[in-house]
Formats: structure tokens, sequence, C-alpha cells
């Protein structure tokens, strides 16, 4: 139960006068159904605003008035406004809830065909999992690319991205089952199993089999995925042979918006299987013959390539000089900017 103390109401007295006359009226609206709620009306929290809009229902219009009117009290407190929140935006814009709705359809279609095992598309397939999911919580391309590790926490069955407004990920948000805590932990796999064991071939090994369980990643009481490092970029980035850089770089936000468009458009590019090289006292693997077909030369094949070859070399003579020239250009900028460099005080 929320106590709401006689400081705080001075404080929303003294507002009151920097308000017009229909402002005014809104935001007494608004304290006097947070006084009979028991809530607080300054500072409010993103679930008051929510729980106010829903119990004084008004049309489209009054109710963004209203919004904006506890937001700029709330501003000129030095509060955060309360109405910036992902559920109050979704209340009074009704074309972003749409496209949210629409794409939380389309991600639940999605996520659940992408692989989380196999090298190395278990890799790609659990990352863009992720990085779908949190496309669809409204989250910008932006947000997403700058998002570390410590900012993503369990609650139960919700995922939460903390910010200033946090963003919680329900399964009751999604179709076909989607678990968006889940999809966060076997991403959260990826991470712990680098920080505990940076290999790539180990966890290449691991993916194959497969014997990298969700039930092997432990979580704190706070809900952040236990591991080496807690901290660090969410996503970076992973070339076509798994490896992730070693000084945990963010992966840009014009990446994610590539990948994350490139799903949505049915155009994601396939993750080809790569082959490991046996260890010692592993059974390699039996290769099937390759089959080449038959290729027929004519009799002048031969001069035909002696003509290749002298005319690469006509057009190749002054590669040496430009490269010669490109070099002493090269020293004497050093040069010059050595010089440079001794004469500073």
């Amino acid at each position: 139960m929320t106590i709401r103390n006689t400081e705080t109401a001075s404080t929303s007295a003294d507002f009151e006068h920097a308000l017009g006359v229909k402002d005014r009226f809104g935001w007494a609206l608004f304290t006097d159904w947070c006084a009979a709620a028991d809530r607080t009306a300054l500072p409010a929290d993103p679930v008051t605003l929510a729980l106010f809009i829903a119990e004084n229902p008004a049309a489209l219009s009054t109710q963004r008035r209203r919004i904006t009117i506890v937001n700029a009290v709330h501003r000129t407190g030095g509060h955060r406004a309360p109405g910036g929140a992902d559920t109050i935006r979704r209340i009074v814009n009704t074309p972003r809830a749409d496209r949210l709705s629409r794409l939380e359809a389309i991600v639940s279609e999605i996520i659940p065909r992408l692989p989380v095992f196999g090298w190395p598309g278990g890799l790609f397939g659990r990352r863009d999992a992720l990085l779908l999911l949190l496309a669809s919580s409204g989250l910008s391309i932006e947000q997403i690319s700058a998002l570390h590790r410590t900012n993503i926490h369990i609650d139960g069955q919700t995922l939460i991205i903390s910010g200033v407004h946090p963003v919680q990920l329900a399964p009751t948000t999604y179709q076909q089952s989607l678990n968006p805590v889940a999809v966060y932990r076997r991403w959260a796999q990826i991470l712990d199993f680098l920080d505990r064991t940076p290999s790539t071939r180990l966890l290449a090994e691991h993916l194959d089999s497969p014997t990298l369980t969700t039930n092997t990643v432990a979580t704190e009481e706070t809900g952040t995925v236990a591991g080496g490092k807690q901290s660090g970029p969410l996503f970076t980035p992973i070339d076509r042979w798994g490896h992730t850089p070693i000084a945990g770089t963010a992966l840009s936000a014009q990446s994610v918006a590539s990948i994350i468009t490139a799903h949505l458009e049915n155009q994601a590019p396939p993750h080809r299987r790569y082959r490991r090289r046996p260890r010692s006292g592993d059974t390699p693997d039996v290769d099937e013959p390759e089959v080449f077909p038959e290729i027929v030369l004519d009799d002048s094949h031969h001069e035909s390539g002696l003509h290749a070859r002298r005319a690469a070399h006509t057009a190749l003579t002054d590669v040496t000089a430009a490269l010669d020239d490109v070099e002493d250009r090269a020293d004497e900028i050093l040069r010059k900017l050595l010089t440079v460099l001794d004469t500073e005080p």
C-alpha cells in the first residue's frame, strides 16, 4: 500500500497554479483518483497512470491530453514522465499498437523455426530469435544495439528490459506458445559458455551434439543470468565461422536492422554447416567422393593460355612501379610525421 504524505500533496498543489483551467481540472481528476485508489500521484509510476486511463474512459484526444498534463507536472518537478512508458504509448498511439501487434504475430511464427542446435546455424538462430523478440517489444534499433547484458532480467515467466521505463515481455503477448524467457535463456547460454570456456571449437561441439541445454544456465535472485562477466554488450558481431570479437564490440545498429529486416522479408541467408577437423581419437567422417563433370579441351587451349598470360604480363607491367611509388610516398609522410612529433615541446 502506497502512502501519500503531506509534502507530496503540497508540491502537487504548487504545480497546479502553473496549469491552465482545463489542465488544472485534468490534474485534479488524476490526483483525486490516486487518493481514492491509494496510489501516489507525484511521482506516479506508469502502472498508476495506466490504471487511471483504464478506469476513466474518455475520447482518445482527451486521454492524450490527460497524459500530457501528468507528464508536464512530473517534468516540472524533476521526475520521470510516466507517460513515456511503452504501455502508455500503446494506449494512446493506436497505429503503433497495431504495428507492434502485427510484428508480435510475425515473430511468433518465425522464432520457432530458427535452429537452436547445429553449427553454426544454432548460434545464429539463438541470436536472431532474441533480436526479433526485442524488435517486437517496441525498442528502437539503436536501443537494441546499445543493450548490455545487465539490462536483461527475469521475473518468473516475464522478461524485463531495464531502462527509464522497463519493458516487460510475457508469454501471453505472443502466439505459438512462444516464451520470451526461453528465447533469452538460449542466447544467454552462449554468453555464459563463452565466459567460462572462450573456445569456438568447443561451443561448436556442444551445439552439434547437442549437449548445451537451457537447464545449465542458473539465475541470480535479481533475475540476471549468471555468468563470468555480467557486463558487456548483449550482442556482438559474429563472422560466418561463428567467431566473436575478443574485445566485446557491440553489434552495430545497421547490422541489427539488416538482420531483423532479412528475417521479416524471408530473405535471411542460410548458414552453411561447416565441418570441423577431427581431433586425434575421433572417428573421421566418411565423405562421398565428389564427381566432377568431364571437361573437353580443344586443340588450341594451350595457345590460348599462353596468349592470356602474355596479355596479363603486359597489363601489369606498371603495377610494380606504382606500388613502389605508393611506398615511397608513405615513407615520406611518415618521416614528416616523425619530424613534427620530434619538434613538439
